[in-house]
Parts: C-alpha cells; structure tokens; sequence
C-alpha cells in the first residue's frame, strides 16, 4: 500500500507541476538514473560464469520467449482491435513487445526468484529491442485499414520534436553500463555494496518515485487532459483487460520454483518506462490516445505487482516454517 501511495503520488504531482508549467522536455538521462539505481545493485551478486546456468535452464528461457512474444502479443492485438481506435491498439502492442522494465529485478529480488536467470531473461528481452522496433514500426501500416482514422491534432509543444530512439540504446543504458559499474563496486567499493544492500528497498523507491514524477511533468503526458472522456475510458477497459490476462497468464503458465519466479515476473509486468519514452516520440504518429494504455499502465502495474510481491514473499515464509 506504501508503494502505490507513493507512485500515485508522483504522478500526481507530475501532471500538476506540467499541467501548471506547460511540461518539461524529455532527457534520456532518466534511463540512465534507472539503469544506476534499479538494475546495478541487482547485479553485485552476478558474475560472468553465472551465463553457464543457461545450460540448464533453457526451458525457462524458452517459455519466456512464446510466451511474451507469441502469446501475449497475439492477445494485445484482439484487445487492440477490440477497442478499435488505432492509438490504444498502438500502445497495448507496444506494451505487449516490452516484457519486464526496469524494476523487474527488484521484484525478482524480493520474491525468491532466481536473481541470476533473471537477469538473463532480462538482458535477452532488452537484447530483442532492434527487431522488436522493427516490428513495431510496421504496425502504423499494417493496421491502419481495420481503425477508424485517427485525430493526429497534437500541440506542437507536447510533440517528441522528431526524434528516433536508437534500438541499442536502452540495452547500452540498462545492461552495459549497470554491469560494468557493478564489476567497478564490487572490486574498489566494497562499503557501498554493503551500504546498498542495507537501504536498497528505500534507494528503491525513492528512484521509482523520482522517474515516475519526471515522466509524467513531460509536456507529452499532458495529452491525459486533451482527449476525450470516452476516450480514456476505452483506454482504461483496453489495460485493464490486458493486464488481466497477462496475469492470468503468468499465473497459470509459470511454477513458484526460483526459476518459475524469474520467468513469472518477465511475463507479469511490461517495461512502461521505456514503453512511455517510445511514446513520446511516437505521439504524432497514432495521435493522443497512444500515450494513454501507457500512463494507466503505471496505476496497474505497480499497484499488483507490489500486491503479487507480498504474496509470494508471504508464501515463501509460510513455507519456511512448515
């Protein structure tokens, strides 16, 4: 309850502060802050000869794969459909393409999941980012004669300006640089990997906190108070009912073993923070609903995956005591 406070209070206050200023202009150092301080301290008890545990455990590595790339985005796409507005569809596709995120290995961490398959689950999925931007960009195309035309009337001041996220990017950003550092800590700041582990839950939230209030004082997100009320409730029912079944699907399809965990969380949640940057950008393109499913995202996600964390933590000591 504490975390969904605290994010619905950054976003809260991100859409007043922008609503009030007119929004601030996306930086790409917000990958960076998450890649620091959501993924390194993740890594301080993973080692190179950890890749060696793929051997053994293709199975899960698979699942995560057909799932997330077969399963789920089928099933986005009806929902898309369903809505028929090309902007939600855009963005619950989107959302479907982008398993995991930036907290995923916090999850991890605190559930009991194996922290080292995790991990490379989750390097695999950021790996996939060039042909998934591929893939992505065909979309416009191919969907565009089964939606009705869309309004593309954005204000020039919350438009992405034309920029392109570079595919390799976030995998440099949330992969590269955070194992890198965590190779640096480890062997010159051995305190500080104490000092992490220590207040890692509160260096936590007070990241999530500060990124969620950042993204959402962009003048992008500003959007939520251009579209209409019919609108966001359609792109309210379209997440929710995609959410559903992803955690439907999460649940049924993954065992409460370590390793059923780490796929379990790369299935159940969607990386909206990188989702939400790729918005931005992509705004002009599908008009304002597109940003929509992504923001609501925020409000599910977070809320149930702190609820699904405390249950499988409390299934975990209820076991060490039987």
């Amino acid at each position: 309850m504490q975390q969904i406070i605290l994010i619905v209070s950054a976003i809260a206050l991100g859409l007043l502060f922008g609503n009030l200023t007119g929004g601030l202009t996306f930086s790409s150092a917000v990958c960076l802050v998450a890649g620091i301080f959501l993924v390194t301290p993740s890594l301080f008890k993973f080692h190179l000869a950890d890749f060696a545990i793929l051997k053994n455990n293709m199975p899960s590595v698979y699942k995560n794969l057909w799932i997330n790339y077969l399963l789920i985005t089928a099933i986005a796409l009806l929902i898309g459909y369903a809505s028929q507005d090309i902007g939600i569809a855009a963005a619950i596709f989107l959302l479907a393409l982008l398993p995991g995120g930036g907290m995923v290995m916090m999850w991890i961490k605190q559930s009991g999941a194996n922290v080292k398959l995790g991990f490379i689950i989750f390097m695999l999925n950021l790996a996939l980012l060039l042909p998934i931007t591929i893939i992505f960009g065909l979309f416009d195309n191919l969907a565009s004669g089964f939606f009705p035309t869309p309004d593309l009337t954005i204000p020039e001041h919350m438009q992405g300006g034309g920029k392109k996220i570079m595919p390799f990017a976030p995998f440099m950003i949330l992969v590269v640089i955070p194992f890198l550092l965590s190779r640096i800590i480890l062997k010159f700041f051995p305190k500080l990997v104490a000092f992490t582990g220590k207040h890692q839950p509160l260096i936590s939230k007070a990241t999530m906190f500060g990124i969620v209030l950042y993204l959402f004082s962009l003048s992008t997100a500003q959007l939520l108070f251009q579209v209409e009320l019919m609108d966001l409730f359609k792109a309210i029912i379209a997440t929710a009912v995609f959410y559903s079944v992803v955690f439907f699907i999460a649940e049924k399809l993954t065992d409460k073993t370590p390793n059923g965990k780490a796929v379990y969380w790369h299935i159940a949640t969607r990386y909206i923070t990188l989702a939400l940057i790729l918005a931005v950008f992509s705004v002009e393109q599908y008009g304002a609903t597109f940003i929509l499913p992504i923001m609501i995202a925020y409000f599910i996600q977070i809320g149930f995956a702190g609820f699904l964390s405390k249950r499988q933590i409390a299934a975990m000591d209820k076991a060490k005591t039987t």
